[in-house]
């Protein structure tokens, strides 16, 4: 082989591999621009990043850059079968005919293979084929396969790395690239299918997945999960699912004297009460503890109207996040539920609402009141006020009550369940766990117990023995 043909051979090579590495560019390039995350290129260039900042405007016209990484596919694919399979063929059958020279020319014979193996014809046959698997396997392998897996795990830095060529290769083949964008656009269009500017998004659903395989994968702590997993829920959850029943609000009368009203922030421990005239239903203001200490010492300058702060009033159906958006507006602490027709429902603290998001805040007054809702006998039996939400009781207890519209505390759920007023010894069994009536008072289910169907059943037998 002389120096020109040997030059001419490696030009050859070169275009081949040239071609390969081109189509893997673009592949790498697509990918790498529909996984790589906009956030964390936001981050990048916030810091400084030059090529972050680069590559945000190839995310703002995502479906232009996708369009020219078709384009470019498309050219280093058709160059690769028209240029580097003819190229590569011709490499092959020289060498064929450099091995066919030096076989003894009775070989064949000898073998009882047929003499046309020998023809130039069959060469070049044999030649072709050879080039067409093996640009095939280049083409998939090295141009396909390695790019994309190249830019699916390495996402960030090929997206990086790709910013400014993809740029430059875009502003070289802007009007073909457009010119093809608009065509694909326009057919989508006449097929009559809707399109969607939103690129990469996720679902709810798909973040509430990964966050589930992060904790179940140890990337996430029960914590830290339980927290993520509550903002999902804390917008479909409404103010009647969160609330204090009605017979658990405290309340006073707007003309309880001044010593009175110490009396019931001391044994209540809480720091805000409703104040209502005439009916309970009629809430004029909500009293705040720290108002009355001014008056200690001169009792009888006391005037409820100066200090009385204008009530919240959200309805039942309203979402967490829409009350909790109202509370920072008025700048409130307390709102009270009512339902469609202005009767009052029950009441939500700030504290309540914070707590549909982080779980549990205990303070020394809620522990003791929560002792006095949800008890535990020695005997492992558990005794729950009838007054207790569903929410409370799934939460603390691990249970998984069903939680309806129709109701909103244990008392509301047994009742429910029984389709008439409970009397004591009723009792509603729910996936293995058997809530009992302990005591009534007038109509109003004042405690429940709670026990495993299966030691329910021997207290009654032994009951009946």
């Amino acid at each position: 082989m002389d120096d020109s043909s040997a030059i001419e051979s490696l030009v050859r090579l070169g275009l081949i591999i040239l071609l390969v590495l081109a189509n893997g560019f673009f592949v790498a390039s697509e990918f790498a621009l529909v996984a790589v995350r906009r956030s964390w290129v936001e981050t990048q260039a916030a810091k400084g990043d030059r090529r972050a900042r680069l590559l945000l405007p190839l995310l703002d016209h995502l479906d232009d850059y996708i369009a020219a990484t078709q384009l470019g596919i498309t050219i280093a694919s058709l160059a690769l079968g028209w240029l580097g399979e003819p190229a590569l063929a011709r490499l092959i059958a020289a060498a064929l005919e450099r091995v066919r020279a030096g076989l003894p020319e009775d070989l064949f014979a000898r073998i009882g293979a047929p003499s046309t193996w020998l023809h130039p014809v069959a060469i070049h046959s044999i030649a072709i084929a050879l080039a067409f698997a093996t640009i095939t396997f280049l083409h998939v392998v090295a141009g396909e396969l390695a790019p994309k897996t190249l830019a699916l795990e390495r996402t960030p830095q090929v997206a990086l790395w790709i910013a400014r060529p993809m740029a430059i290769f875009y502003r070289v083949f802007f009007p073909f690239v457009r010119l093809l964008n608009r065509s694909g656009l326009g057919l989508v269009r006449l097929l009559r299918i809707p399109s969607s500017r939103t690129h990469g998004g996720m679902y709810a659903e798909e973040i509430q997945h990964l966050i589930n395989v992060s904790r179940e994968q140890g990337l996430l702590e029960a914590e830290e999960h339980q927290l993520i997993s509550n903002v999902f829920t804390f917008t479909a959850t409404t103010a009647r699912e969160a609330m204090r029943p009605r017979a658990d609000m405290v309340t006073v009368e707007a003309d309880t004297p001044f010593e009175d009203l110490l009396r019931v922030f001391e044994e209540t421990g809480y720091s805000r009460i409703p104040v209502y005239r005439g009916e309970p239903d009629n809430i004029i203001g909500v009293l705040h503890g720290k108002d009355l200490l001014r008056y200690l010492r001169h009792p009888e300058r006391f005037r409820l109207e100066a200090i009385l702060h204008r009530p919240l009033f959200v309805p039942d159906t309203a979402p967490l996040d829409e009350v909790l958006r109202q509370m920072r507006q008025q700048k409130s602490h307390l709102a009270i539920v009512v339902d469609e027709y202005g009767a009052i429902e029950g009441l939500l603290t700030l504290e309540d609402v914070l707590e549909e998001l982080v779980g549990e805040i205990a303070d020394e007054h809620d522990r003791d009141l929560d002792e006095e809702r949800i008890r535990v006998r020695p005997d492992g039996a558990i005794l729950l006020d009838g007054g207790v939400t569903v929410r409370e009781v799934n939460r603390r207890l691990h249970l998984d009550v069903p939680e309806s519209d129709e109701y909103t505390t244990m008392a509301g759920f047994i009742m429910a369940r029984l389709g008439k007023l409970p009397l004591p010894g009723d009792r509603v069994v729910h996936n293995g766990v058997a809530f009992i009536v302990e005591k009534i008072e007038g109509r109003r289910l004042t405690q429940l117990r709670v026990e495993s169907v299966a030691r329910a059943s021997e207290g009654a037998s032994a009951d009946h023995s």
